[in-house]
């Protein structure tokens, strides 16, 4: 739970979220787990500024994660 808070924190300040949204997010975290939440990005309702900032997120956690299988 403290890692879904704190992850849902970062993510608010990244990407400026407003409080609302930052529920949803920790919402969804709860429910589907971080990993899940960004394999099914598209399919939560978020506002669409907020969903393609999160691709963006996605994408970087997608190029460390093919670094560290290859590093």
């Amino acid at each position: 739970e403290m890692e879904y808070i704190k992850c849902v924190g970062l993510l608010a300040e990244l990407i400026d979220l407003d409080v609302d949204t930052k529920e949803k997010i920790h919402m969804c975290f709860q429910s589907m787990g971080i990993k899940t939440f960004f394999l099914h990005l598209e399919s939560v309702d978020l506002p669409l500024e907020t969903c393609e900032k999160l691709k963006s997120i996605k994408s970087i956690i997608e190029m460390f994660d093919e670094e560290g299988r290859h590093a």
